[in-house]
Parts: C-alpha cells; sequence; structure tokens
C-alpha cells in the first residue's frame, strides 16, 4: 500500500513537469505582460485559435477615457470658476489646467513608462537570481530524486509542489489583476484633475508593491530550489510557504488591508473621487 501511494505521487509529480518547467521560466513575464500567454487561446478543433487583442481593449478604454477627461475638465471648470459651488474658486486656473495636461501625458505615455519599470524590476531580480544557480533545473526531477525514504519524503515533495502550485496560481490571479489594472489607466489618470490625484496614487503603489512582491517572492522561490537541490527538503517548504505568504505579510506593513466592508466601501468611494467632482469644505 504504502508503495503504491509513493508512486502515485511520483507519477502526480513527473505529470506536473510540463507545467512547472514551462511557467517558471517565464514567470515575470507571467505577471507583468500576460497578455502574451493569452493572444491565442484554443477554442476547439472546429472553431480554431481565436486571438485577443488587447491593445484594441486598449484603445476603445482610451477613447472613452479621453472624452470623459474633457467632460470632468469642462464640469469641474463650470463649477468652481463660473458657478463657484465647487473646490476651491481662489485656486488659480492654471492648476486644473496642469492636472489635464498631466493625465493626458500619462494616457499617451504609460505603456512606455511601465515596460521601462519592468525592465529595471527584471535587472534588478536577474542580479539576485544570479548568486543562485538553479536556472538549467527540472523541477520535477529534482523532486522525484529526493523521494528516498519513504512515505515521508514523498509526501513532503508533494506539499512542496502544492506551494509551487500555489505561487504559480498567485502570479497568474496578480498578472491578471495588473493586466485589468492596466487596461484602466486611462480612467485612473482623471483623478490627476483633483488636488489630491484621485485614485492615481494607489494605482502606482499598487504597481510598485507588486514589483516588490514578485521580486521577494521569486527569490524565495529559487531559494527554496536550491534548499530542494542540497537535500533540505524541510528547508525548501518552510521557504516556499514564506514564498506563498508575502503578499499576506508585506500586506502588514506597506499595503492598506481591505478585508471589512467598511475598507472596501472606503476604497470604492475614493475610486469614485476620480470621475465626481469634489465639493467645497
Amino acid at each position: 500500500m504504502t508503495d503504491m501511494l509513493v508512486e502515485l505521487i511520483q507519477n502526480f509529480i513527473g505529470g506536473a513537469e510540463s507545467t512547472l518547467n514551462s511557467l517558471f521560466n517565464s514567470m515575470l513575464n507571467l505577471v507583468f505582460f500576460i497578455e502574451r500567454e493569452l493572444m491565442y487561446i484554443p477554442n476547439g478543433q472546429i472553431m480554431g485559435v481565436y486571438k485577443v487583442d488587447f491593445n484594441e481593449i486598449y484603445q476603445v478604454v482610451f477613447n472613452y477615457a479621453t472624452y470623459l477627461l474633457v467632460i470632468v475638465f469642462i464640469v469641474k471648470a463650470i463649477k468652481i470658476y463660473f458657478l463657484m459651488k465647487d473646490g476651491d474658486n481662489d485656486q488659480n486656473p492654471v492648476q486644473l489646467v496642469i492636472g489635464m495636461l498631466k493625465a493626458v501625458i500619462v494616457m499617451i505615455c504609460f505603456k512606455e513608462i511601465y515596460t521601462i519599470g519592468v525592465g529595471i524590476v527584471s535587472e534588478f531580480l536577474n542580479s539576485i537570481l544570479n548568486v543562485m544557480n538553479v536556472d538549467s533545473v527540472n523541477l520535477a526531477e529534482a523532486l522525484s530524486n529526493n523521494i528516498q525514504g519513504g512515505i515521508f519524503t514523498a509526501v513532503a515533495c508533494l506539499v512542496l509542489l502544492i506551494c509551487w502550485l500555489l505561487l504559480i496560481c498567485q502570479f497568474i490571479m496578480k498578472g491578471i489583476e495588473l493586466l485589468v489594472m492596466r487596461i484602466a489607466i486611462p480612467f485612473a489618470t482623471i483623478g490627476l484633475l483633483n488636488s489630491d490625484n484621485g485614485v492615481f496614487p494607489d494605482y502606482i503603489r499598487s504597481f510598485l508593491m507588486t514589483a516588490f512582491t514578485l521580486v521577494i517572492q521569486l527569490s524565495l522561490l529559487n531559494l527554496s530550489i536550491a534548499t530542494l537541490l542540497m537535500n533540505k527538503l524541510i528547508y525548501g517548504i518552510a521557504i516556499a510557504v514564506v514564498a506563498v505568504n508575502t503578499p499576506m505579510i508585506m500586506s502588514k506593513y506597506m499595503i492598506k488591508p481591505t478585508g471589512s466592508p467598511i475598507n472596501a466601501m472606503g476604497n470604492t468611494a475614493r475610486s469614485m473621487r476620480a470621475l465626481i467632482p469634489r465639493g467645497r469644505h
């Protein structure tokens, strides 16, 4: 019975070989450019292959956000400086124009700025990973080689594999989240018309925190693989668990928690401030 269970775990690990090796080689793109993985989605033999053009989707959002930006700018200007029912009418109108220009510049240049930022993160991450020689490792084979102590090591390897799969799911979910945020960035820039910049600072903070969290998680992931290659399986599991919990750990210190309904409603209200003019206090 024990031998059958060990063999079953070995087969399970062997079946995950292609998934592990293919995804681990492109983790950075999986988070920051997940649309490259989603460009072609198979839909059966009859319908063939469909191409999802995210550039066209972004262009549609960009066009509508441009119209909305102009409308919000005109409405704010009329309410503040003509009707004097909103904001600070003593403020120099140039500030509102500057906010408009900043919004337009960010809407046009965000793609290039984002690519440059991801390149910097990639170089930073590679500098860290260069000290860990795990680039050409077959992960499924490394796990299978550690199943030598019977059922205990087999279960331990299975736990480590599950932790790695959880990390992959986290990266995919974060990549989809960032994709939605990047597509919606033209709407977020409308907040630059407000004196507090609306939701735009929170947007940029989310990008920066995702990059920093990803660097930590990938570094811990490679450290987990390195310890596995040194036959320190328990250490590898502990490090992988920490990598899975890194977003929660980071949220305690650098990201505002949004677990309660009150906080969620507060975030929703802040998001709406990008589109609704501020009232006079």
